[in-house]
């Protein structure tokens, strides 16, 4: 009987280890999923969601979303207009932070949003959650790469 009750106690312990594993594999899976459909989603977003930069010596300069430039900002060169909703306020430093408007206005919430941008602005600084457009380029600040903003014009 005691050889019995071995073996049972060991195939539970064997199927613990068995249902750990499955579950380190299936948590796995979802997070390689989740990286995936992220990649996927800013690489082939649709085709007025994707925009290119184009240097106001050029003629004209397009809207860039901050996904867009968190993905590259070395690839930014010269000045450029950013669209994105005010995440949050330093007036003491003059900064603010942007995220994504496109994932804001399709969630509700500041907290969904992939990648934060840091502001630097010398005028008013606008209001947390609305909607502005960037006027400005990309510097290396004291703790990273940042945007020295020229203007800042509220959208919505």
């Amino acid at each position: 009987m005691s050889h019995r009750r071995c073996r049972g106690a060991r195939a539970g312990k064997e199927w613990k280890m068995k249902s750990g594993i499955i579950a380190v594999v299936l948590a796995g899976i979802v997070v390689s999923g989740g990286i995936a459909y992220a990649f996927h989603r800013t690489v082939d977003g649709p085709v007025d969601g994707v925009v290119a930069v184009t240097a106001k010596t050029r003629g004209s300069t397009e809207v860039v979303n901050v996904d867009d430039l968190a993905g590259n900002p070395e690839g930014f060169k010269g000045e450029f207009v950013l669209r994105g909703a005010v995440a949050g306020v330093r007036k003491t430093d003059g900064v603010f932070a942007v995220v994504d408007s496109r994932e804001f206005e399709s969630c509700g919430v500041l907290t969904c949003a992939l990648n934060t941008i840091p502001v630097k602005f010398d005028g008013e600084l606008p209001a947390p959650k609305s909607i502005v457009e960037i006027t400005g380029r990309v510097i290396r600040g004291e703790k990273g790469l940042i945007i020295n903003a020229e203007s800042v014009k509220a959208v919505k």
